[in-house]
């Protein structure tokens, strides 16, 4: 049997290495996770016969002959498909549990060599769905690695917004993909940095899958979908999506904003509702319900116009909307415990009948002409509809690395140069490195070389999450403030004409801008409107000046 250093490349790895698997590591506190750990602790010569092992695919193998034995000398694409809760818990139980004797354990191995890519895509979840059987596996959890969840990922994980309790803060709404990915990516942090992610990725605007489901079917006016449980109203989604994932139609900006617009609305209403015995409107048993036929019926209403884009830019909604949103609750609360007399509200709630029902219910209230200023016209409404949905650019991608690498701070910078002078480490130069520290030392835009060695060093430290704060403490420079680029992009490329009109008209009539600091404005103005390549140094001088405008009631 070959060795195969599994708890070194969970060490190295761990979500890469778990890419096509369902779930990400759910902890030691279940009851077969908990299992492996004692396994691990007090019989690791019998982990071979109790365990299932794990199920792997690779892209192509390589080996060689030693002895007289075939042995594997290069896996490319290597992905556990199956075992992934075996895989981490052999290494956090080594991680925990200093005693623990890895020494004397075996793993078997079932490898599938797929070389097609797009079959890869087919056969995984069925290998996944056939092969699980330690936990059980769910129709969302097989969903893992669909190419439009994968996209939702991506843009989640660089779609900055505003905190609205602090306008200086950004954050990020965390979309998991697995099944604790947000908690495994919490843990391969350093407590420093564990309270950094937890800061920009607060657990309340994490969301999953089922979620996805839930908010785009409310907004496509199926709440009947929705009230059949996550996993009915999941499995409707999917046959939807999958036909847009064969026409390679995938999630864009457009759809991304409107999927938290519609996040935002749905915790608003939902913490409206109240909770059990203590503000509840009524029968929180019914509370899933009645929330989801609200936020349908408001948007059947309103005829899908509510500006969901000014909500995402605020991130809340304000005081006239939410009053407004209450009475629609009740309205609809009431409706179906009376509709429903005669059954169950939780069978009622399913039927496309009952969604029928309520549309055809008079509501006391014109909507479209009580909540006008919140909505958008038909024609733009159309246009936004047929809009093509574009993921971010190459320039917002190229921002992006810039302020993870500027995230880094000097103090990292300063300390990978002396780590290098010390010691080598490959694919890395202490020339480049302290090229990218000069940059940043002296406020100039990175170049296309520098940002090169920063995407390696962003690989190399999402690999080795340690690292980062062991070569910081070898710089004597003080921690400082890291400087959120992106962040600034994001909220310029939020401002309309409309917007870009006041503040020129507003900056001439109050000579608040220095020439050259007018200039600059409007130049960052022209490049954003043309989507063309951004200097970040201008970008954050353009972003500062707009900040002096506060105190006449403009915010960024």
């Amino acid at each position: 049997m070959q060795k195969f250093r599994i708890f070194y490349l969970n060490n190295d790895f761990s979500n890469e290495l778990l890419e096509s698997n369902v779930r990400a590591f759910l902890g030691q506190a279940g009851k077969f996770n908990k299992g492996i750990r004692d396994t691990i602790r007090t019989k690791p010569q019998m982990f071979l016969p109790y365990n299932n092992g794990i199920t792997a695919t690779a892209e192509s193998v390589e080996t060689k002959s030693v002895d007289g034995q075939l042995v594997i000398t290069r896996l490319n694409d290597f992905q556990i498909v199956n075992g992934g809760q075996t895989t981490a818990s052999l290494y956090h139980t080594q991680k925990k549990y200093k005693e623990a004797d890895l020494s004397k354990i075996f793993v078997q191995m079932k490898l599938t060599v797929i070389k097609d890519k797009e079959q890869k895509n087919i056969e995984v979840p069925n290998i996944s769905r056939f092969a699980n059987s330690q936990n059980k596996v769910s129709e969302l959890d097989l969903s893992s690695n669909n190419p439009y969840f994968v996209q939702i990922e991506n843009l989640s994980r660089k779609k900055y917004v505003v905190n609205p309790e602090n306008k200086n803060q950004s954050l990020l709404w965390f979309f998991e993909r697995a099944n604790g990915q947000y908690r495994e990516t919490l843990n391969k942090q350093t407590p420093s940095l564990q309270k950094k992610f937890k800061e920009q990725n607060p657990s309340h605007l994490k969301f999953v899958k089922s979620d996805v489901a839930k908010f785009i079917n409310l907004w496509e006016l199926e709440p009947h979908f929705v009230s059949q449980g996550s996993q009915k109203n999941f499995i409707h989604f999917t046959k939807k999506i999958n036909i847009l994932v064969s026409k390679n139609k995938l999630p864009g900006e457009n759809l991304y904003k409107k999927l938290i617009a519609n996040a935002i609305l749905f915790k608003s209403i939902d913490k409206l509702f109240g909770r059990k015995n203590v503000d509840a409107i009524g029968d929180t048993n019914l509370k899933s319900f009645a929330v989801a036929y609200t936020l349908s019926y408001f948007h059947y209403l309103t005829d899908n116009r509510l500006d969901l884009w000014k909500i995402y830019e605020h991130q809340k909604i304000d005081d006239a909307l939410t009053n407004h949103f209450k009475k629609l609750l009740v309205f609809v609360y009431d409706h179906l415990v009376k509709e429903a007399s005669n059954s169950l509200i939780s069978e009622y709630a399913k039927r496309e009948s009952s969604w029928n029902k309520l549309k055809e219910s008079p509501y006391s209230e014109d909507v479209q002409e009580v909540v006008a200023t919140y909505l958008i016209s038909s024609e733009e409404k159309e246009n936004r509809e047929n809009e093509k949905e574009i993921d971010t650019n190459n320039e917002e991608n190229r921002l992006f690395i810039i302020s993870e690498i500027h995230k880094f701070g000097l103090k990292f910078w300063d300390g990978f140069c002396i780590y290098l002078a010390k010691y080598s480490l490959e694919d890395f130069s202490r020339h480049s490195v302290e090229e990218v520290l000069k940059a940043i030392q002296k406020n100039k835009n990175l170049l296309p070389r520098d940002i090169t060695v920063g995407k390696k060093v962003i690989q190399y430290v999402a690999e080795n999450p340690s690292f980062l704060e062991e070569t910081k403490a070898l710089s004597k420079f003080e921690n400082q403030e890291s400087v959120e680029i992106k962040f600034m992009f994001d909220r310029l490329k939020l401002l309309s004409k409309d917007d870009w009109k006041k503040i020129i008209d507003l900056a001439n009539q109050t000579r608040i801008f220095t020439i050259p600091e007018l200039g600059n404005v409007k130049s960052i103005q022209l490049v954003l409107a043309k989507n063309e390549q951004i200097k970040e140094q201008s970008l954050m001088k353009a972003f500062e000046s707009l900040l002096k405008l506060k105190k006449f009631g403009i915010k960024v």
